[in-house]
């Protein structure tokens, strides 16, 4: 597997979460393994943060459920613009994930491992490349 220092590009991933305390934690672990990070408090707010950003997302690491604009809502709107977006559900229900039977869109289960983020979102990177 290809690591991040092989890149001259910093990866960017958007989290997007409407927990603070934990969008936070996600930013700073993400962070600390290599990653650039954009954060939003739901779907709407993400909406805006990605057209405003000047490069490309690289992954994309939602909660499910959100006020307003829900994590599924969200990638419908973001696939629009780049359909091969690799997507991370992060979730406290996993009766509430309405794709989690597909591959294409996995997901993790609160409260998961900060470790366990990292590898993920880089397994999502790698099979996007």
């Amino acid at each position: 597997m290809p690591t991040l220092e092989a890149s001259n590009k910093v990866p960017t991933v958007l989290v997007v979460d409407d927990e603070p305390l934990l969008r936070k934690l996600m930013r700073l672990e993400l962070e600390e393994g290599g990653f650039q990070v954009l954060t939003a408090e739901n779907g709407r707010d993400a909406m805006k943060v990605s057209r405003s950003h000047r490069g490309e997302i690289d992954v994309l690491v939602s909660d499910v459920m959100m006020p307003g604009m829900d994590g599924p809502a969200l990638v419908q709107e973001l696939l629009e613009s780049d359909p091969n977006l690799p997507v991370l559900f992060v979730t406290g229900s996993t009766e509430r994930v309405p794709l989690h039977k597909n591959e294409r869109f996995p997901f993790i289960e609160k409260p998961f491992s900060p470790g366990n983020l990292v590898v993920t979102v880089r397994r999502l990177l790698h099979n996007r490349h």
